[in-house]
């Protein structure tokens, strides 16, 4: 599931962020203290994060992992705009640093034991907010799909930018949302299926705080 983010102030000062990435036109990368691909500021705001550093929020009885991502776009115009095209959830007992890629230059590798998978979806977002002052995007993953993980893993996330809608701004930064019970309105939270379709059609998705956004 994925929430229209307010959190105020964001910022990297107060954000604490685990994967920073920044290119102009598209950026790829995951978090390893290493440095891969279009990552910055290794180790201390790009570096890996343990399965026992995850949290658990309830949604509708249903238990999430959640993570918040600060876009940082500018905030007009048809600049605002910006696509996740890629978005994969690895984790693995042993540290890991493939750079493989395709013929188009994207990421191909494995970082472990795949758990999440955006696969042939984009999510285009709007970015209204100036800068990277409030967090825009919360990721809800089910805590299911880590059946088997044991607290000593590595959790790896893989995100890509840009290829639907270019990037034109500063640093996408994605930190862990600590444990919460929520009760939402129903039109806050919404399931992907209603947010995401095939690159090519994707939906365009209009910001409104706290209340679900849909082209």
């Amino acid at each position: 599931m994925f929430e229209v983010g307010s959190i105020h102030p964001a910022g990297t000062g107060v954000f604490d962020p685990f994967l920073s990435i920044q290119n102009n036109t598209w950026e790829q990368g995951y978090n390893t203290s290493a440095g891969a691909f279009d990552t910055k500021r290794e180790p201390q705001w790009n570096h890996e994060i343990h399965f026992s550093d995850l949290q658990v929020t309830t949604i509708n009885n249903t238990a999430y992992f959640g993570f918040t991502i600060d876009v940082n776009e500018p905030n007009g115009g048809n600049k605002a705009l910006i696509s996740l095209d890629a978005l994969k959830i690895w984790t693995s007992a042993t540290v890991q640093n493939s750079t493989s890629t395709d013929s188009s230059g994207f990421f191909n590798g494995s970082l472990g034991t795949l758990r999440y998978d955006l696969d042939n979806n984009s999510v285009i977002y709007n970015h209204q907010h100036s800068g990277s002052g409030t967090a825009d995007i919360n990721v809800f993953v089910p805590v299911s799909l880590f059946a088997g993980a044991q607290a000593n893993d590595l959790i790896y996330m893989y995100q890509r930018w840009g290829n639907t809608t270019s990037t034109e701004g500063g640093f996408e930064e994605t930190r862990l949302i600590a444990g919460i019970t929520p009760v939402p309105e129903m039109n806050a939270l919404f399931p992907i299926v209603g947010l995401v379709t095939a690159v090519g059609a994707t939906h365009v998705l209009r910001r409104r705080k706290m209340q679900q956004i849909s082209s």
